[in-house]
């Protein structure tokens, strides 16, 4: 671990010491020439480990939605390498059955490792550019909207202090913007592997590849919870006398179960439909002509690298 970071708390939960340096964006999503001067931030081992495994999960994943130049070598050098480890055994499987299911055009996707990597990856970005740390009673969130609403996070995005970084030469691009009232308000756009365009679902038209994340009162945030909480078709239902999903720790029935928060609920959720905000799940397009079914090309053309190095 860096020296600079010893006496540190770790960013992610603001709660244990730090044990760690952690590259922001994590060096897997970059080819080894791309890795210098990589931002750094404190972890702890809990949460060094948690986004290890994102990480893990959507570097294999994206790179065949991914857009960027790179991704052609990066799936047949390190996603190559990692599908053809037993522990990814049953991932692989997964893309391989969707791959086929849809004719060769997608591959299944999980939309959630995305946006609780990208809340982690706010919270690392708002300290770095900001000296933000979010102490209790803040949170972060991120998700993913249609490109039309573009435009509307543009426009929040030119208010306040701005910052924007691109790492990996394009392979992770980011805007921020902290509102100058509210130290904590912060807003990121992120552009990964030059934009992997997300489908599935019948009501979005178009392309979906905004990924979008804000730090701020867990208040605010928790509305957003609550809204991704509503599109969880799994999630137990929840009686008017227990604890609201939001985290606020208060009765479902005094929180966004009240009659005042239901209704605006139902006004947001009619103005998210109408900027089209992606669903819980959707698809990546694939991209370069590669899929899971030409793994076996793809570690033959990683271990000729291999042998030429």
């Amino acid at each position: 671990m860096k020296h600079k970071f010893r006496d540190e708390v770790c960013i992610y939960c603001n709660d244990a010491p730090a044990e760690s340096s952690d590259h922001v964006v994590g060096r897997k999503f970059f080819l080894e020439e791309r890795r210098g001067d990589l931002p750094q931030a404190p972890a702890c081992k809990c949460c060094n480990n948690r986004k290890s495994q994102l990480e893990n999960y959507l570097m294999i994943v994206l790179g065949f939605g991914a857009k960027h130049r790179d991704a052609a070598v990066n799936l047949k050098t390190q996603v190559a390498h990692r599908l053809e480890n037993k522990a990814n055994a049953k991932l692989l499987r997964k893309l391989q059955k969707g791959y086929e299911r849809s004719g060769g055009t997608s591959i299944p996707f999980e939309h959630k490792p995305l946006e609780e990597l990208c809340a982690m990856i706010a919270k690392a970005l708002a300290w770095q550019h900001f000296g933000i740390r979010l102490t209790k009673g803040y949170s972060s969130i991120a998700s993913v909207f249609a490109n039309d609403g573009e435009g509307f996070f543009a426009q929040l995005l030119a208010r306040g202090k701005n910052v924007s970084g691109d790492l990996g030469e394009g392979t992770f691009k980011y805007e921020g913007a902290q509102a100058a009232e509210y130290p904590e308000l912060t807003l990121w756009r992120f552009e990964i592997y030059g934009g992997v365009d997300f489908d599935g679902d019948p009501k979005v038209h178009g392309p979906s590849s905004l990924v979008v994340a804000a730090t701020g009162r867990s208040e605010m945030i928790g509305n957003l919870f609550y809204s991704g909480f509503l599109k969880d078709r799994n999630a137990p239902k929840v009686g008017r006398n227990d604890p609201c999903p939001c985290g606020s720790g208060k009765k479902h029935k005094k929180c966004h179960g009240s009659v005042a928060k239901i209704e605006a609920r139902d006004r947001a959720l009619a103005l998210a439909a109408e900027r089209r905000v992606v669903p819980s799940t959707y698809q990546p397009l694939a991209a370069h002509g590669y899929g899971p079914h030409q793994l076996g090309e793809m570690i033959g053309f990683a271990q000729e690298i291999r042998r030429a190095r």
